[in-house]
């Protein structure tokens, strides 16, 4: 197989059926295979292209993996010597394919070859450009690079003065057509899926230049991108734009170092400043001008980039999508250190003792050796209470008091968490969702690392947690926001999880967790009403005697996470965590 051509796909149904038959008139030399990778298209894509193209694989993910993940699994699944990744909105001309392949073959030491890129009105598109730098940044903060955009220097990055009209070596190759070898793959390694969307290119075009190899545009072939391209960005313009920003940060974080990511993000705010207060000059000294639509949507564009800089607030995030391996490491340190430093003052302050309640979601088979760990500490240095049991017990001179809870029910839990919490001889509290006992859950809490593909324990397995001494208490039905609910439907997840769970195990239900940790003071008052003693939100919190007895803090503990956290939550150091969150909530009102 000369060329594996993999093609990611979400909701372009048409454009992609356009570009497979544009591939099929257009190629006719080289050998190939194409590789569709759906990202849960909601628009019938997956059954229009097996109708229309009986020979086209197709990957059909549950979920939007994001463009990187999707180009990985075209990659692993193809068998060419070649590896072609194309955009959706792309329309082959002139036997693109086969010209850039012979290319290719006439390179050896080119890992990566581009072509020309055409609009819809034939005209040549500026691809290709330099990778993200301090100076380019600065350049575009201050308009130089719009400025003086035909300049070498101050418009380096987007290459302006270039035509695209000769053959040349160049750092990065735009991805919506990148021919790339597979022996180069082979010593690189696959694109980074930290990068959900944009720069995925410009990181694996990094890497292939720091490995020796060499990336081309050739001119020799050409492609249309239809309507100029960003055919699904178009459809969540803002979220994209602030997903382009991330990812040129993830960039710097990865090829630049910390302090490269932290002078980015600073320029990037005074930037982003700069443009807020622009467009909203416009539109104050403009409000008749018809292209105020437009001004509105640069102005939010420039808020919600703004917002992600500064405080690492992103509009609603794509389905599925985590939160970056920077950001997070970013509040994990913070969070940290915050820690370290509560823990102290709470050594000094509290001389009574400490009442902590933690709690998990899925226990992983690769993470039980660091939970027992955790366990084990929590059987040396703390005693360990039942959930139901942490607001009334009495000190015997523990110093901490401390219970463990589980959301969800997983199925990771009965089978990874139970026989170490059974050994260490301690307790432990699991809510159940009851919709979906014995099932898979319809919820992914991702920031969590929740295990989507773990089911729900069913009915057997709870029952055998009661007997053994553990709580079984209400996550309710079906897992939803309860403040979203109107009072018939909050009523019926509370009172309907309830009553399944005591028919299960043949004794009242005293406690609930709520979903997502989601309560407000009409939640409690039904949650009351409906038989329930204690509840448990998400709300990093030490358990004292002025907390509401349904309104219970829990400390957020992943399975894996370092001994060293983890005994700073199970002392409660880590109740600064909710101040860290009120600031944050106080700043981004203020940018509202």
């Amino acid at each position: 197989m000369d060329v594996s051509i993999v093609i990611p796909n979400w909701n372009t149904k048409e454009l992609t059926c356009e570009c497979i038959s544009s591939i099929y008139r257009q190629t006719a030399v080289v050998s190939y295979e194409i590789i569709v990778v759906d990202n849960g298209s909601a628009d019938g894509s997956v059954e229009a292209i097996k109708s229309r193209f009986p020979d086209v694989r197709i990957i059909a993910n549950k979920t939007n993996k994001g463009f990187a993940a999707a180009c990985n699994q075209g990659i692993l699944a193809g068998s060419g010597r070649y590896v072609l990744l194309l955009n959706s909105d792309i329309l082959i001309l002139d036997s693109a394919i086969d010209k850039t392949v012979r290319y290719a073959d006439s390179q050896p030491l080119a890992a990566v070859v581009g072509c020309q890129v055409r609009n819809d009105d034939y005209s040549v598109s500026k691809t290709c450009f330099c990778f993200p730098s301090i100076p380019s940044l600065i350049f575009r903060t201050f308009g130089f690079s719009k400025i003086f955009k035909n300049n070498r220097l101050f418009g380096r990055e987007r290459m302006q003065w270039w035509a695209r009209d000769t053959e040349e070596e160049v750092e990065v190759v735009t991805g919506m057509f990148m021919l790339a070898r597979r022996g180069a793959i082979d010593e690189v390694g696959l694109m980074d899926e930290d990068y959900f969307f944009y720069c995925e290119e410009v990181d694996w075009c990094y890497r292939f230049r720091k490995a020796g190899w060499k990336v081309k545009f050739w001119p020799g072939a050409s492609i249309i991108h239809v309507g100029g391209g960003g055919q699904s960005s178009r459809k969540v313009l803002v979220k994209a734009f602030v997903q382009e920003q991330k990812s040129t940060l993830i960039f710097f974080r990865k090829q630049q170092g910390v302090m490269g990511y932290y002078v980015a993000r600073f320029i990037f705010v005074i930037l982003y400043v700069l443009r807020y207060c622009f467009w909203t000059f416009l539109l104050f000294i403009k409000p008749a001008c018809s292209k105020k639509g437009s001004y509105r949507t640069e102005k939010e564009k420039a808020l919600s980039a703004l917002k992600f800089c500064a405080l690492s607030v992103e509009p609603e995030r794509p389905q599925t999508q985590v939160m970056s391996v920077g950001r997070r490491k970013t509040v994990s340190t913070i969070e940290f250190v915050s820690a370290l430093i509560n823990s102290a003052i709470l050594a000094v302050l509290r001389k009574g003792p400490r009442k902590i309640v933690l709690y998990y979601h899925d226990v992983e088979k690769r993470q039980v050796e660091q939970f027992e760990k955790q366990m084990e500490y929590l059987a040396r240095n703390c005693r360990v209470v039942k959930p139901s049991e942490i607001k009334s017990v009495s000190s015997n001179g523990d110093k901490l008091i401390v219970a463990v809870t589980f959301d969800d029910a997983c199925s990771g839990v009965f089978e990874n968490a139970v026989p170490v919490l059974r050994r260490l001889g301690l307790t432990a509290g699991v809510s159940v969702p009851t919709k979906y006992l014995g099932g898979r859950s319809a919820w992914l809490t991702s920031d969590l690392a929740f295990n989507e593909d773990s089911p729900v324990m069913n009915e057997e397995r709870v029952m055998e947690l009661d007997r053994a001494g553990f709580e079984i208490f209400s996550h309710t039905v079906t897992h939803g926001r309860l403040t979203e609910l109107d009072d018939s439907g909050l009523s019926m997840e509370l009172t309907e999880s309830k009553r399944t769970l005591e028919e299960i195990i043949g004794h009242d239900i005293s406690g609930i967790c709520y979903p997502e940790g989601d309560n407000d003071k009409r939640v409690c008052q039904y949650a009351r009403q409906a038989g329930y003693r204690y509840g448990f939100t998400i709300e990093p919190e030490l358990v004292d005697g002025t907390a509401n007895d349904l309104q219970l803090g829990r400390f957020s503990v992943l399975p894996d996470e370092s001994l060293r956290t983890f005994i700073l939550k199970a002392n409660g150091a880590y109740s600064v965590v909710k101040y860290l969150r009120m600031a944050k909530r106080f700043l981004l009102g203020i940018c509202k």
